[in-house]
């Protein structure tokens, strides 16, 4: 018997939360990780939950939108779906549309005819203007959006438009070099 498979059983025996069902933060350790990546496959077992542990788990559960549903509850969709046209022009002042625009479709590849949008990234970022999952609850909140879905159209823009005109657009950081400044 290998040391992994001894290891496998030992875990087996131990009771651990389902590994599989829930998301971990980066580098958090423990014996439940070790379980995790021997269920995933990952090639180093060191208890660790790294970039390589994330991938394979996500990987696992269906991909990054199989994460996302698996992971944050569906919520609440908008009655009317508007386009994205419209609802940047709803939420956001005229001097910000334009950039807002190009924040969309960089991040998402979402065109302001587009009524929705499922893009879903590896780090879990969802919609038009990619917002984080694990920040949706409390943005969506303070966005007057508390309950619903990350990928509806209406809560994605509203929550984007709040985060821009509140702490500004560095929340679209990585993309910047697509984007470039705000006007």
């Amino acid at each position: 018997m290998t040391f992994i498979s001894l290891l496998a059983l030992i875990l087996s025996l131990i009771p651990l939360p389902g590994t599989i069902d829930q998301e971990y933060d980066y580098y958090e350790r423990g014996p439940h990780i070790v379980k995790l990546q021997l269920k995933v496959g990952v090639q180093l077992v060191d208890g660790i939950y790294g970039p390589d542990t994330r991938r394979a788990h996500i990987r696992r559960v269906g991909g990054a939108y199989g994460a996302l549903r698996r992971w944050y509850p569906v919520g609440q969709r908008s009655e009317s779906p508007a386009t994205l046209g419209e609802l940047v022009d709803e939420y956001f002042l005229e001097g910000d549309q334009a950039w807002a625009f190009r924040v969309a479709e960089c991040e998402s590849s979402a065109l302001p005819h587009h009524h929705g949008n499922a893009a879903v990234s590896p780090a879990l970022a969802a919609g038009a203007f990619q917002n984080l999952a694990k920040y949706w609850a409390g943005r969506s909140k303070a966005a007057g959006f508390a309950g619903y879905d990350i990928l509806d159209m209406r809560a994605n823009v509203a929550v984007a438009a709040h985060l821009f005109y509140t702490s500004g657009p560095q929340h679209w950081n990585p993309s910047r070099a697509c984007w470039g400044t705000p006007l």
